[in-house]
């Protein structure tokens, strides 16, 4: 009976385990991604602080953006390379902020694009105040198709919560 109770608890804790497959975030949590992905912590959801996203594939974009006034730099992991990192499985993705305003885009797009979520401007963090924690930016200056309205309607900062579906 006791290797019977033994058992099933090695099984419940390798199961358990292998719904977390990230690591735990260490610092304060700037980006929540839930839905059809297969790498969470708890089975649900991604929470990924500055850290973790550093680690990943990143890119800088220097381009001036509408709401500037001068060109700046914007840095920060490729939309791909986050998607990538949760794995993410599905066509679309809502992208929201902390405000609840969201934008929804298509996989295909952000292949095609390669996006960043900029964390920081002229090498600086850029807070709450400053469209922070993470601010989508497209390449405009690779793409020039990309200075629609309905793209630049896209980038949407202040962002902190992403849905894959």
């Amino acid at each position: 009976m006791t290797k019977w109770i033994i058992v099933l608890l090695a099984c419940f804790t390798m199961s358990f385990s292998l719904a977390g497959s990230l690591p735990q975030p260490e610092g304060p949590v700037i980006l929540t991604i839930s839905g059809n992905i297969q790498n969470t912590q708890d089975g649900q959801t991604a929470r990924l602080d500055l850290a973790q996203l550093q680690q990943l594939k990143s890119d800088t974009f220097t381009l001036q953006t509408r709401w500037s006034d001068s060109v700046k730099s914007y840095h920060g992991p490729l939309l791909s390379a986050v998607l990538n990192y949760v794995g993410a499985a599905g066509k679309q993705i809502r992208l929201t902020a902390l405000n609840d305003y969201s934008v929804e885009i298509e996989l295909d797009y952000v292949d095609q694009f390669e996006p960043i979520l900029a964390w920081s401007e002229d090498g600086q963090q850029l807070s709450i105040r400053n469209k922070g924690p993470l601010w989508l930016i497209l390449p405009h200056h690779k793409f020039p198709e990309l200075l629609g309205e309905i793209h630049t309607g896209r980038m949407i900062w202040q962002l902190s919560q992403i849905e894959i579906y």
